[in-house]
């Protein structure tokens, strides 16, 4: 057969795609004797998978290679449509695991690149591939599965190791007699035992070929149903139409993913890497295979090179505020400087006091603004140009720190000449450790491409610049390479470094004129960029900048103390169940609880029953084992997460911990944190409690001050809603659980029980959040799910506004597209008018909180820029170190914490007017824990 048909007379380069767990899968199950390593290990399935890749490689000479495999198990998107998705596949054999690990080791010591991303299938990674690499390259998609046939075209073929043949479309026509583009309407009709996908009972391929050949679409053939025969109308009819969609949506594969992992280069391929894959071969016992190998390079011959093309955009969704460049065709041609001299350094510095705006960005010598050092700055006032200094780096054009320094704070520091960034927090923090104060921001063009649609894939640099201008970057893999062989920007030639960070300054500021005269089009959303987004900035630099103080000793005792708990519980553990066993293996826990202790399986996955937390909360009341391994596994995680990890985040120079907080982290506006996540430390738990008190003052004179905003989402419900028994509880300062279980449970306030208080308080989260009653009775003891659905009858009689409210608010997302917070933030809601059931549900939930949430991240992001303001008029002697949510955090001297806190709450409570009044809460304490 031939190989995919060339437009032109060069040949082009091809990309093999290795469909990773496909092949392994078909090597572990091929029909060859079973083999053994001198160990003893299992190696059949290896042996016939190492023998596929080294035959690849000696029969198609691949200018590229790649494998691509799943992340897990569990799919996540598919999973959330259709929890039942391949759910129907037998586990594994105990033989598998090992093969498989040793594959994948042998893939990536011989120097095939490995691509996974995380909540979806290789085959979504490879669709994704295949469209983005066809204009460039003959692809080659080297694997037999039939959902793969979707993507074939004149440059896209399947490719059999294993018997040297192609499948192309022309091929799968005159076999299957369906083409590519039919692919998925006859995959839905069918269904997919193996993948549990429901399709129509007694319709093969054959026949569904021939209703699709002969109606066009799934969809028409069940329009005609009364046309088919007595047997297929009656099946088609009871499938239903809503079944027939949900299987379209999961037999297509997803063409659109991100993929920040991939790396083109990284793929070019010369030889596989003899010597790494020599050690296992020998260890193994694979003597023929042995034999095959070659300390040589595979010969290929010479191709020539081709330019990248941009890859096309299409926004996400309707609700998207920004498109790609109209005449992104017509780009500036490039003009990149690397400053040599102090005299030409000064020279340009005067330019850039006269430019209308000029972009910025730095480079340093490792990853952290506040632990790497300054390598560099780069510059940029026209499209198309850019200048780069070194100050850290190979040859004769570093210049002396101190004077580069020196030339640029001036410029830098001058509030009146426009900066503009992108991810500029960073660079902002780098000058500061070298002295220079950043002002005058004009934007962040991450944040203002996230405001103009939250909904986008990613705001990277890189994507940005490919989306919005057409434009392909340089990925720093081409300068520093990955993994083990990764060195410093430092050790790269500079004129390779100065044309890689002017072009990031050069597409920054074409960037910024983009997407600043967008944001005047919408004048809410440049008030909010312009009042609180870019304003947050100086304060997130100086949070960041301050960090925050851990007692690393209190971490080492607690961590030790925590063992010895988790010690405990792993030998109740034992005796409970009656044996020891490894408590991480799901399978040896499957075989504890559903055969030794014959509990009930509750959900079958792939691989055996599952045994994820949902389930063992309900088989807890069975058996004393399923409660004791949910508190094992929190405790593991607890220990291994923050105990044993937090100690490693110290700062060496500061001695604090300096986490990054992310401004386009949540769609809904919320900060956050990573680097390490401060975010997500266990409130009300005893054992969250234990390492929150390993957070202290810097200082012997200083105390920790947290400031707590109030019930602050259901006083934003109150707002919005205007449901007169809310407010007037907010007004009168009650205690809102209680006045709520007053009304639900119909008895005088004073008489309201502890219990019916704790249900009130449940409910009331429960409600923001979209639960359903089936949800509502799992999360409240001893309440059924007919009780908890009269409870939230009783609550809607009650409370009707509130009802009303979320009404619109699904109204406000199937009309326009997104939902708007308090501050006219948007959130693009794309699923609101799914056909999925499932989808559908989850997009409503969706548009009911992000109102509600954004609107309080709105409230919390004003308050800490009133407060930053607040604080620099006064001088105040405190430090703002962090952000959770609701709540902010300070390092206060003892002796004004009173005065502080008052200047806190005041700042929080007087952020923005609403129907109910805003409530803070301040206590301060020797440390963290203490002050909540």
């Amino acid at each position: 057969m031939a190989a995919p048909k060339s437009t032109t007379e060069q040949k082009r380069p091809s990309f093999y795609i290795i469909d990773g767990h496909a092949q392994i899968y078909r090597a572990y199950h091929a029909p060859f004797r079973d083999l053994t390593s001198p160990t003893g290990e299992p190696t059949k399935g290896t042996f016939v998978f190492t023998q596929m890749l080294i035959n690849l490689v000696e029969l198609r000479k691949p200018d590229y290679l790649l494998m691509v495999i799943d992340a897990s198990d569990e799919t996540v998107f598919r999973k959330e449509i259709f929890p039942e998705y391949k759910a129907n596949r037998p586990p594994k054999p105990d033989d598998f695991k090992p093969q498989e690990d040793r594959i994948l080791q042998i893939v990536h010591d011989a120097g095939v690149p490995i691509l996974k991303h995380d909540g979806y299938e290789a085959d979504d990674i490879i669709a994704t591939l295949a469209d983005r690499l066809r204009d460039l390259h003959d692809v080659y998609l080297v694997s037999k599965d039939k959902d793969l046939r979707q993507l074939l075209c004149d440059r896209v073929v399947m490719y059999d190791v294993h018997t040297d043949e192609e499948f192309d479309a022309e091929a799968m026509r005159k076999k299957l007699d369906y083409g590519p583009e039919q692919a998925v309407e006859v995959q839905a009709l069918m269904g997919d035992n193996i993948d549990n996908v429901p399709g129509v009972p007694g319709i093969g391929e054959k026949t569904a070929a021939k209703l699709i050949n002969k109606y066009g679409s799934a969809a028409a053939v069940f329009e005609n149903a009364d046309q088919l025969t007595p047997k297929q109308s009656e099946r088609v009819k009871e499938h239903g139409a809503e079944k027939l969609e949900l299987s379209k949506t999961l037999v297509a594969l997803k063409r659109d993913l991100e993929l920040p992992e991939f790396d083109e280069a990284a793929c070019k391929f010369e030889t596989l890497a003899t010597p790494a894959l020599r050690g296992h071969l020998e260890e193994l016992g694979f003597k023929r295979l042995l034999e095959k190998i070659d300390d040589g390079p595979v010969e290929k011959p010479d191709m020539p090179k081709v330019e990248a093309a941009p890859r096309k955009y299409a926004p996400l969704s309707e609700a998207s505020l920004f498109d790609p460049q109209p005449d992104a065709d017509e780009k500036p041609a490039t003009r990149y400087h690397l400053v040599t001299d102090l005299d030409d350094l000064k020279s340009r510095i005067s330019n850039l006091k006269s430019a209308q705006r000029f972009a910025f960005d730095t480079e340093t010598d490792g990853l952290g603004a506040m632990s790497a050092d300054l390598a560099g700055m780069s510059f940029s006032t026209e499209a198309g140009e850019g200048w780069y200094v070194a100050v850290k780096g190979m040859g004769d054009a570093v210049l002396p720190k101190d004077d580069v320094i020196a030339a640029v704070k001036p410029v830098l520091e001058d509030p009146r000449l426009k900066k503009v960034g992108h991810n500029i927090k960073y660079d902002v923090l780098a000058m500061r450790r070298v002295g220079v104060d950043v002002r005058g921001i004009e934007t962040d063009t991450m944040v203002a491409a996230f405001l103009l649609d939250a909904a986008h894939n990613s705001y990277s640099l890189d994507r940005l610049a490919t989306d919005l201008l057409g434009e392909m970057m340089t990925p720093i893999s081409d300068l520093i390479g990955k993994g083990k062989k990764q060195i410093s920007i430092c050790d790269v030639p500079l004129d390779r470094v100065a044309d890689y960070a002017a072009e990031d300054a050069d597409m920054t500021l074409r960037l910024a004129e983009l997407l600043l005269p967008k944001l005047d089009e919408f004048p809410e959303i440049r008030k909010l960029h312009d009042h609180v987004e870019v304003p947050l900035i100086d304060v997130l630099t100086e949070m960041e900048f301050n960090g925050i103080t851990v007692d690393a000793d209190v971490l080492a005792k607690q961590s030790e103390v925590l063992g010895a708990r988790i010690d405990d519980l792993e030998q109740k553990i034992y005796t409970e169940a009656g044996k020891p066993f490894n408590i991480g293996s799901p399978k040896q826990l499957q075989e504890i609880l559903f055969t030794d202790l014959g509990l009930k399986p509750v959900r079958k996955t792939k691989t055996g029953y599952s045994t994820d937390a949902a389930v063992l909360e309900q088989l807890a009341s069975d058996h004393t084992v399923p409660a004791l391994i949910l508190e094992y596994r929190q405790l593991e995680k607890l220990k291994s997460t923050y105990l044993d990890a937090l100690g490693n985040d110290i700062n060496k120079h500061t001695g604090r911990i300096h986490t990054s907080f992310n401004p386009t982290g949540a769609a809904t506006g919320r900060l956050s944190s990573s680097d390490p996540n401060l975010q997500n430390i266990p409130i009300r738990t005893e054992e969250g409690a234990l390492i929150r008190s390993a957070f202290v003052p810097g200082g012997g004179d200083e105390v920790l001050l947290a400031c707590d905003y109030s019930q602050i989402e259901l006083r934003m419900l109150a707002h919005y809603c205007e449901e007169p028994r809310l407010i007037e509880a907010f007004a009168n300062d009650e205690d809102i659980h209680r006045a709520v279980a007053a009304d639900v449970f119909d008895t005088k306030l004073d008489d309201v029980t502890p219990k019916q208080r704790g249900l009130a308080k449940t409910i009331n989260f429960a409600i923001i959040y979209g639960v359903s009653a089936f949800g509502l009775a799992r999360r409240i003891e001893d309440l059924s799910q007919k009780q908890a659905q009269e409870t939230i009858d009783t609550y809607k009689q009650r409370f009707p506004k509130i009802f009303e409210f979320f009404d619109q608010c699904i109204a406000d997302a199937k009309e326009h597209g997104y939902v708007e917070t308090i501050k006219g933030r948007r959130r693009p809601i794309p699923e609101i008018e799914s056909r999925i059931v499932s989808m559908r549900q989850y997009a409503e939930r969706t548009a009911i909180n992000s109102v509600i949430q954004g609107s309080a991240a709105d409230l919390i992001k004003i308050a800490m820029v009133d407060l930053h303001a607040a604080m620099t008029k006064a001088k105040s002697k405190s430090k703002l170190l962090l952000q959770v949510h609701d709540e902010l955090v300070l390092e206060c001297p003892k002796d004004v914490v009173e005065v502080e806190a008052s200047l806190v709450c005041n700042a929080m409570e007087n952020a923005m007017g609403l129907r109910v009044p805003l409530k803070v809460d301040a206590n301060w304490a020797p440390n963290w824990q203490d002050a909540k």
